[in-house]
């Protein structure tokens, strides 16, 4: 029975190392996609499809494509958010067609945020 209890408990320091190891991974990749985001905003500020980033003169920090809908703005495409507690802006991209504005972010095991998906 002790060597059960010694397996699970290594089993539980591997898993732990390998959520350790996907979280590294996903940060990595959130920001490689920042730079691109980046990138794609100097390439397309003066675009007004999908694929723009819209300025909307940093005139007050909205938390969700909600605020952004709720505020007149019904363009689809990037727009910068900070979230309620979040440290940083971010770019995300919002949904506004219908009732649009939806925002969906992913809670980590270390309790920190990440936008997986607007929709």
């Amino acid at each position: 029975m002790h060597s059960d209890l010694q397996k699970c408990f290594q089993e539980q320091l591997w898993l732990q190392g390998q959520v350790r190891l996907l979280e590294h991974r996903v940060k990595q990749k959130q920001l490689k996609i920042i730079q691109l985001l980046e990138k794609k905003e100097i390439q397309y500020s003066d675009r007004e499809d999908e694929n723009s980033v819209i300025d909307l003169g940093g005139k007050r920090q909205y938390s969700d494509c909600a605020e952004i809908y709720n505020e007149g703005h019904k363009q689809n495409g990037f727009y910068k958010i900070k979230p309620l507690q979040s440290p940083t802006e971010f770019l995300a991209f919002c949904d506004m067609s219908e009732a649009g504005g939806w925002t969906v972010f992913q809670r980590r095991s270390d309790e920190t945020l990440n936008q997986i998906e607007v929709s």
